[in-house]
């Protein structure tokens, strides 16, 4: 069977170019940013580019974006001065604030917190865990001695992939199944050539890179089953902020062959920043975005969600005080845990 890079079909509306491209304007002044997002083909990805446009057309900003880097890098990047804006995640967010997970052994995570500062939230989407319909595999279990991608090493995807696997079976990478080192492109690619049977990525419902995948074959996504909702791994995935169940209905896509509804985890992101952006560059930029609804859901229907009213749900970080000084000019109630520093 003839396939198709997925990567190339996708297109460039809703890659870039792969890694790395530049939007530029000729304003002769205008700001420039570095940003960043997680796979190309990934919901981030498509809020980004989204944005881009959006803040080149009002404020002439020349952004370059990114794709690949896990979140919890782009976190200390962003920390460390080498990011202006990244993806942020809730769940993220409290590991680092807190030293635990991935940043465990990482001395100084919570003063690198301390330096970050959110523009708003909204979800990423649910973690799928789709496979080939011809693989053989039909659920979560069947993954024993499988290949499968969880997610970029040393990410909070692949902590999350790895508790619904546990949860749900019992197995753990490298004694029941192979944990595939590879960042989300890359496996994506690998996924698409059959080198990985299975591939975790959390993304949007509907998904056009689920959809796209359904072009090449039928596949399959697996669902976590009503028995593994009491295990220990599943309740520590649910408990954090900024996760809950959400159910995927029959026929999402045309090639989409599972004959019931399937449960998975839904998460919340965000697109933060630092303490040195400049109060002027984060006001537009967050004003920019939400009250530009229209376009963010001409590029993708999902994106419909993305409106002030809701931009601060799940927020655990403090905002920048641009954006605080949006919401409280638009009348939007600010928690007090979420104040910037620089505001009291």
């Amino acid at each position: 069977m003839k396939r198709r890079s997925l990567l190339k079909t996708m297109g460039a509306a809703a890659i870039g170019l792969a890694a790395t491209f530049s939007i530029s304007h000729t304003a002769t002044a205008a700001e420039s940013f570095k940003m960043a997002s997680l796979g190309a083909a990934n919901s981030t990805t498509t809020f980004s580019i989204a944005a881009i446009e959006i803040l080149k057309k009002a404020y002439g900003y020349q952004i370059q974006l990114q794709t690949g880097a896990p979140a919890t890098r782009q976190a200390v990047d962003a920390a460390k001065k080498d990011l202006d804006l990244f993806v942020t995640a809730v769940s993220i967010n409290h590991f680092m604030k807190t030293g635990t997970r991935m940043y465990a052994k990482m001395e100084d995570s919570k003063e690198l917190f301390s330096e970050l500062r959110g523009i708003l939230n909204y979800p990423i989407g649910p973690y799928h865990a789709v496979v080939w319909a011809d693989s053989g595999i039909k659920s979560l279990a069947d993954l024993k001695g499988k290949r499968v991608f969880t997610g970029p090493p040393s990410g909070a995807a692949r902590t999350v992939s790895q508790q619904i696997i546990k949860g749900s079976t019992g197995y753990e990478p490298k004694k029941d199944y192979e944990a595939i080192n590879l960042d989300f492109n890359s496996a994506l690619q690998a996924f698409q050539d059959r080198q990985v049977d299975a591939y975790f990525v959390p993304t949007s419902v509907p998904s056009p890179q689920m959809a796209q995948l359904a072009t090449i074959a039928p596949i399959r996504i697996l669902g976590i089953p009503d028995e593994a909702l009491e295990s220990e791994e599943m309740k520590a995935a649910s408990s954090l902020p900024g996760r809950e169940f959400i159910m995927m209905p029959v026929g999402l896509y045309d090639n989409l062959v599972n004959e019931t509804e399937v449960r998975m985890l839904n998460s919340m992101v965000g697109l933060g920043t630092n303490k040195w952006m400049s109060e002027e560059d984060a006001y537009n930029i967050t004003k920019a975005i939400l009250t530009h609804n229209a376009e963010l859901t001409q590029a993708a229907a999902w994106m419909k969600v993305i409106t002030p009213e809701s931009a601060l749900k799940q927020m655990n970080m403090p905002l920048h005080i641009g954006a605080y000084k949006y919401y409280k000019e638009i009348g939007i109630e600010v928690p007090e845990d979420i104040i910037p520093p620089e505001a009291k």
